[in-house]
């Protein structure tokens, strides 16, 4: 059970500093979106459950570096709790 609080998502033992962005897309799709502050995995970890939610396009070869990210849509079962969240915080 993943909690989302206003500068950090936990699942009660570990924790990923974070903040929220709502409804980011081009094509206008309702979404949040979930960016790491910081250049660990830890996002990544708690979202590990789900398959391609959380994304990460660092390129160490090009020195890119990306904290992560995770998109939500309408249709996950998370979506209702970060949104209400991110809501709140904005």
């Amino acid at each position: 059970m993943l909690k989302f609080n206003k500068h950090h998502v936990t699942n009660g033992v570990e924790k990923a500093r974070c903040h929220y962005s709502l409804d980011n897309r081009v094509d206008g799709r309702p979404c949040v979106t979930i960016y790491a502050k910081d250049y660990d995995n830890k996002l990544g970890a708690l979202f590990a459950f789900e398959d391609g939610v959380y994304k990460n396009e660092t390129d160490m070869r090009t020195d890119y570096f990306e904290a992560g990210r995770v998109v939500l849509f309408e249709d996950h079962p998370l979506y209702k709790q970060a949104r209400s969240r991110a809501v709140s915080f904005i």
